[in-house]
């Protein structure tokens, strides 16, 4: 629920993406939920247990980050403003509608509330108290009050799940079946125990979170892990099936809202396979409208979860008015109710919403929905170039590096000349005469010199005879060569058809190497 998005970067990775995607998902399930009941809700998809699931992933990066006591104090600066505004809204609301306060009794106990109970609405660290007129709107509350308890306890359980990962994951359903047992007081027997009770059911999840982020999931072999799965899976449908909600609404038998050992039980064998097999999710970005929806819910995740029950109870009496215009068919139809309420939803986040950009140290924004599906798909497509780009380049760098044709031992340089540069590398008088002025450095006995230029004649053994009789013809015959060497006419401006014997190639000195 509380989505860290404070510390998040502008682009985000395709993971992260889907987890943001399952927290969207979350949320409109408890709206649905809430604004049509039905217990089959409950089966498809435990929106609270993966929201706490989420909470304890993001908590594992920042307790990496910062020390724990900052990590806490900024989780609660996150959340606090939002339910503050919350209060000063719906307190003086339920003094209108309920009475005064000195009338107000708990909802579960039938007890008077208090005055000082009022605290729990500044630091929610029990139930923040309300009435008969009210329930519907602290209903959700227990929400809050269980994120900050698990918030406070992660510094421990995170150090305590890394050294025995399965005990201290398993450990919080013991305190479910204690008071499953009778063995501890039940939920409805006070706060505190309500208290134990969701830290049982929820505590399980919130390390799921751990082992995501950690890596510890992706350890375990697939098999074992279809195994874990289809265990709670059938131990979860088991005890629901053995133990139905007493005194329950018609539909509402098997609610796993109401049966908290197979709520724990159900939501782990969901949860493990969300987690462990994370597809990628870029596509939600890429996709227009539903990218910038999964930002937004993301953004606002703590004031539609505050706020939407309160405006399901508002739908009623706005319907009852819409009536007068709009046919009365209309208007009771579920689509119509769901459009309503979430319409109303809008309207909370434009008046309320801007809290959570100021607890998040953000400037205050109206619809926060993030980069649109154009830029979603141009980061994209830079994207891919950047990793094909770094393929390759990675490739080539794995290959042996060619040597340049300028640099290679036996290069020539510009007209057919030796390339001298090649013989910086040896210092002058290192091999044979002394370095002479406009010499090539190294000197002309070097081990690699480039004899060709000196020695193209028919004796030599790598002779280029194209070249030399090239050069044989554009140079100046003897007078004694006129006549002896003349072509017929059909032969001019033509090559040997043959390479002539070695006798007839002109003689050249040869300069010894040594």
């Amino acid at each position: 629920m509380i989505s860290d998005v404070s510390d998040r970067p502008t682009k985000r990775p395709n993971r992260e993406l889907y987890l943001d995607a399952l927290r969207t998902a979350a949320i409109i399930r408890v709206v649905t939920y809430h604004t049509f009941g039905g217990s089959w809700l409950s089966w498809i998809f435990p929106a609270m247990g993966v929201m706490f699931a989420l909470a304890g992933g993001l908590m594992v990066r920042s307790l990496d980050k910062q020390p724990p006591l900052t990590v806490i104090k900024n989780r609660a600066r996150r959340l606090l403003p939002a339910l503050w505004l919350f209060g000063l809204v719906i307190v003086p609301v339920m003094i209108w509608g309920g009475g005064a306060f000195s009338d107000w009794t708990d909802p579960n106990t039938g007890e008077a509330v208090p005055f000082w109970k009022l605290i729990f609405w500044v630091v929610p660290i029990f139930d923040p108290p309300g009435n008969e007129f009210g329930a519907n709107f602290t209903v959700v509350l227990w929400y809050l009050r269980t994120y900050l308890w698990l918030v406070a306890l992660s510094p421990l359980l995170l150090k305590a799940f890394r050294r025995w990962p399965i005990p201290t994951l398993v450990a919080p359903l013991a305190l479910v079946l204690l008071q499953t047992f009778g063995i501890l007081p039940s939920p409805d027997q006070g706060n505190i125990w309500d208290l134990v009770s969701t830290l049982g059911m929820f505590a399980p999840c919130w390390m799921l979170g751990f082992a995501h982020r950690t890596g510890k999931l992706k350890q375990i072999p697939t098999p074992v892990l279809v195994g874990i799965v289809v265990a709670c899976a059938v131990g979860g449908i088991a005890w629901a099936l053995g133990h139905p909600v007493e005194d329950a609404d018609p539909g509402e038998t098997y609610d796993l809202n109401g049966i908290p050992l197979a709520n724990a039980l159900w939501s782990i064998a969901v949860i493990i396979p969300l987690l462990r097999f994370a597809p990628d999710a870029s596509w939600i970005g890429r996709t227009p409208f539903l990218g910038r929806l999964v930002a937004l819910v993301n953004n606002r995740a703590v004031t539609i979860y505050l706020w939407h029950n309160v405006m399901i109870d508002a739908s009623f009496p706005i319907d009852d008015w819409l009536t007068r215009w709009i046919p009365e068919s209309i208007v009771e139809n579920p689509a119509w109710d769901f459009l309503t309420v979430w319409v109303l939803i809008a309207v909370c986040v434009l008046a309320f919403g801007w809290v959570e950009d100021l607890a998040a140290r953000r400037s205050p924004r109206l619809f926060p929905v993030g980069p649109s599906a154009t830029e979603r798909r141009a980061e994209y497509a830079a994207e891919q170039s950047a990793k094909a780009q770094g393929a390759q380049e990675a490739a080539t760098a794995a290959q042996p590096a060619a040597v340049p044709a300028a640099q290679h031992p036996y290069a020539r340089g510009p007209q057919g000349q030796a390339d001298g540069r090649r013989y910086q590398q040896f210092e002058p008088q290192q091999y044979g005469q002394p370095q002479e002025p406009g010499a090539p450095p190294g000197g002309y006995d070097h081990p690699t010199a480039d004899y060709d230029a000196e020695y193209r004649n028919a004796n030599h053994p790598t002779a280029d005879y194209t070249q030399a009789y090239r050069d044989a013809q554009r140079a100046p015959q003897r007078p004694e060569q006129r006549h002896s060497e003349r072509r017929r006419p059909e032969q001019q401006g033509q090559y040997p058809t043959q390479r002539p014997a070695p006798e007839a190639q002109p003689e050249q000195q040869r300069r010894s190497r040594h």
